[in-house]
């Protein structure tokens, strides 16, 4: 009696690991496609989030611009932010993220979005169609942008649902010129290229929406904007 007891007490603990094992596998299979654990909840959530921080940030600069300082002068410098931005105590009342200034909260990205977690990029290197000046070459035509890179295509194509920018063929609009991302902004606005959709109508005169890349970015790739200061 005892020996039938023992044998059951050991097929427990077999099933137990094999079902341990199998989770286990679940686990790393899911953790290695960042966003792919991200249900329609949880999506909507995040899009909503990633909004209303675009929204602060506008406000903030707004704010900024109010107390009378130019649009030359903004700063998005922060002691978790990379250092290229400066010091965050550098004319505070300037400072997107100081108390002094914007009063902006400094966010990390959400990365259960992203495919490759990266920080949000401040930049004033490329012009969104038809916002400002739109459509010049110039260097006065550079929109101050706030970008979220490498996110996943479900996001990329909710958030544009959500902002009213199409999606053709249910895909993300795709970029058609070399958009320039490189440089984080410290008062120089330098028109590099655009951001604009092929055959151009999808994104233009839209103050955010989300994109796939055409070559820099790479095709495969979605990039969520947000225009913080339109020129």
């Amino acid at each position: 009696m005892a020996y039938h007891k023992q044998s059951g007490n050991v097929l427990i603990y077999i099933l137990g690991a094999i079902f341990l094992l199998g989770l286990l596998v679940v686990l790393v299979k899911g953790s290695s496609t960042p966003g792919s654990n991200v249900d329609k909840e949880q999506l909507l959530i995040r899009v909503a989030e990633v909004q209303e921080y675009g929204q602060e940030l506008e406000r903030s600069i707004a704010y900024i611009m109010q107390s009378g300082h130019s649009e030359v002068d903004i700063r998005f410098a922060h002691p978790d932010a990379p250092i290229a931005y400066g010091d965050i105590t550098d004319t505070p009342s300037r400072q997107v993220f100081s108390r002094s200034g914007g009063g902006a909260k400094y966010r990390e990205a959400p990365s259960d979005i992203q495919i490759t977690p990266t920080n949000w990029i401040f930049n004033a290197e490329n012009d969104v169609g038809l916002i400002g000046s739109g459509g010049c070459s110039s260097d006065s035509c550079a929109d101050l942008i706030a970008l979220l890179m490498n996110v996943t295509q479900d996001f990329c194509i909710e958030v544009n649902n959500r902002s009213g920018l199409d999606n053709p063929s249910d895909a993300p609009p795709q970029d058609n010129l070399l958009a320039a991302f490189s440089t984080p902004f410290t008062g120089t606005y330098q028109r590099i290229n655009s951001i604009i959709d092929n055959p151009n109508v999808a994104m233009l005169n839209n103050l955010e929406g989300c994109f796939e890349g055409g070559g820099t970015p790479p095709t495969g790739t979605y990039h969520y904007y947000r225009v913080l200061l339109a020129r």
